[in-house]
């Protein structure tokens, strides 16, 4: 068991397990893979929610962008390093991150969100998918544009709700001038 310095255990490292655990527990078994009608009956049900969330996201209204993530102390959300447990704590979080609200969205000036690749779908059992895809994020500044690439992947469910977000990490590549 990987431990710290002072005995005891890394917390990341008993997340990791917990979401390995997890994934096993929801994994079709062997023998019984998922067939392609099964991928493209998931994908056309996520993909509307996915474009919902896509379209909140580029006018930065933080309420709709987080209606497919699990309303649940449980959902976790990893940035960079930074953990954020919780649909409260994200919400705010996010808010702070799109500071201002909501922008027009005939603004395209400061859309922020263009998929560059992807989405693509991964059936992990009936009811789990991964989604992963790549964002160019652009940010308009007093006195520059800069731009970022921003790498999601998304653990969805299906849950009584309909398919719901309960894990997400997103990774960050260095801003770099808009040419």
């Amino acid at each position: 068991m990987r431990c710290s310095p002072a005995g005891r255990v890394n917390p990341l490292f008993l997340m990791l397990m917990a979401l390995l655990a997890s994934l096993a527990a929801c994994a079709t078994p062997v023998g019984m893979t998922a067939t392609g009608s099964d991928e493209e009956r998931v994908r056309a049900e996520i993909m509307p929610l996915f474009t919902a969330m896509q379209d909140a996201a580029n006018v930065h209204d933080a309420e709709a962008h987080l209606a497919y993530f699990i309303r649940d102390p449980a959902l976790t959300f990893v940035v960079n390093g930074v953990t954020i447990r919780g649909w409260d704590n994200l919400l705010t979080q996010q808010r702070n991150w799109w500071p201002g609200g909501r922008i027009a969205p005939t603004d395209e000036a400061r859309q922020p969100y263009r998929l560059v690749e992807g989405p693509s779908f991964q059936l992990l059992g009936p009811r789990l998918a991964m989604v992963t895809f790549i964002l160019d994020a652009r940010r308009v500044h007093p006195d520059r544009v800069m731009r970022r690439p921003l790498a999601i992947s998304q653990l969805w469910e299906k849950r009584a709700e309909g398919w719901r977000i309960v894990y997400a990490h997103e990774s960050l590549g260095p801003e770099r001038p808009e040419a």
